[in-house]
């Protein structure tokens, strides 16, 4: 194609055209941002002259990260001075043929579980219509992703960004290299964010490094440390609903594969038959599967595990009653009260690492950075069936030979822990004060 518009003159000076325009059209709306950020600067200058509250909206779709949020959330609203929002909202999926071209937006569960919180629903399912954010005055907006091609046109960060400054966090834990950190990152989003909260040093200089790219040199980066992570000790003596199927002394296994395959580290299909067979073999364990909830979707669009052959692999958990599939939104009591992880390459190996447990770790592509890299030496490595089944006949028979090196890596990670969410509050205190 690119041939045959080179040999066509006339179409080739109109594709270079096109180009161009929308080049424009893309720095006109983040320098449109540029210029609404003075705008929030005057808002909250005239906000501090009338000691009025500083309006605070945080945009939700998906319950299974809201962990990352949480403590932000709560640290706000016990501060008077802060007006706090939850706009709860569906997302595109990339549909087959399709993928994110259309306009089909889809619940996650949002409107239900942060029905709670007061939410507002920001989409009417009837009318097709969304709420206008503006309607809430916001001086600073937190979105739970970056991802702005499942968002409609007035909730993407281009168009909220001029009148309200945007903070980050980021979802998971920043755990996955080899260019997996810019695709989570993508440019669309960073150019318009005013905060961006990174977890650790390490962290923060990756971040910067993207942003250089970009040319984003009006995005300030914060240490924060990872909210998440800031009351994860009170999980610990919880038990969780989503082990009402296992009964007592069964050895409590969870599986976390990678939800794509396109990046060469997903395990599913490698594992997912014999895992099955391993449990129906032994009783004494308890198999929880939780896929990741763009898993069955993704592998039906790509024609990898059809709707019906996704169903049929489901009821080999439903009619089981040692195993079963977790769907419940947030997993941090569920994995405090299971006894070992068996995943691939995933940001929550991070969230389970914090529990002192055993992790098996399937590899099949090195995709770790700085930090992984440190904490994967408490992992026990697999590559094929046969090693996964030896370390976990070990571990369900008491032998853990990992855990003093995996307590002691944990020990050192900790120092990232705890008082996230009240830096993320200062600083927009300081902020939103400065002027």
């Amino acid at each position: 194609m690119k041939n045959l518009i080179k040999r066509l003159p006339g179409i080739n000076k109109l594709v270079q055209k096109n180009l161009l325009l929308e080049k424009e059209s893309y720095y006109s709306k983040h320098n449109a941002v540029r210029i609404g950020q003075q705008a929030v600067d005057y808002k909250l200058q005239l906000k501090l002259i009338k000691h009025e509250k500083i309006n605070v909206v945080f945009i939700c779709h998906r319950p299974a990260v809201w962990d990352s949020l949480k403590n932000v959330y709560n640290a706000l609203n016990n501060d008077n001075d802060f007006n706090v929002f939850i706009i709860a909202i569906p997302n595109k999926k990339e549909l087959p043929k399709k993928g994110l071209n259309h306009e089909i937006y889809e619940s996650e569960g949002a409107e239900q579980f942060w029905a709670g919180y007061n939410c507002i629903n920001g989409y009417n399912y009837e009318t097709k219509e969304w709420y206008d954010i503006r309607q809430l005055s916001p001086d600073y907006v937190f979105y739970q992703q970056p991802y702005n091609d499942t968002r409609c046109e007035s909730y993407k960060s281009w168009n909220v960004g001029t009148y309200a400054k945007i903070c980050y966090v980021p979802y998971a834990f920043d755990f996955i290299g080899n260019g997996v950190l810019e695709e989570t990152s993508p440019e669309d989003f960073m150019t318009d964010v005013s905060f961006y909260f990174t977890q650790n040093d390490v962290d923060d200089k990756m971040i910067n490094n993207i942003l250089v790219n970009y040319s984003a040199t009006n995005v300030k980066t914060i240490i924060s440390g990872f909210p998440r992570y800031d009351d994860i000790d009170d999980y610990k003596n919880k038990e969780s609903k989503s082990w009402l199927f296992s009964k007592k002394n069964q050895y409590r296994v969870m599986w976390t594969p990678r939800w794509c395959t396109n990046e060469g580290n997903c395990s599913f299909f490698d594992y997912k038959d014999l895992l099955v067979k391993f449990a129906q073999k032994h009783t004494d364990i308890a198999l929880l599967f939780r896929p990741h909830p763009q898993a069955f979707l993704n592998w039906n669009r790509t024609g990898e595990l059809t709707e019906k052959e996704a169903q049929v692999y489901k009821s080999l958990y439903h009619q089981s009653s040692n195993m079963s599939i977790d769907d419940k939104k947030t997993y941090f009591d569920t994995i405090f009260s299971s006894d070992c992880l068996i995943s691939d390459t995933s940001s929550f190996i991070a969230d389970y690492f914090m529990t002192g447990k055993p992790i098996i770790y399937c590899h099949k592509v090195d995709m770790f950075n700085e930090l992984s890299k440190k904490m994967s030496e408490g992992f026990y490595w697999v590559n094929n069936w046969n090693e996964l089944e030896e370390i976990l006949n070990n571990l369900r028979n008491g032998i853990d030979d990992l855990k003093e090196k995996r307590l002691e890596i944990l020990n050192d990670l900790k120092s990232y822990n705890g008082g996230s969410a009240q830096i993320i509050l200062n600083t927009l205190k300081q902020d939103a004060k400065k002027h």
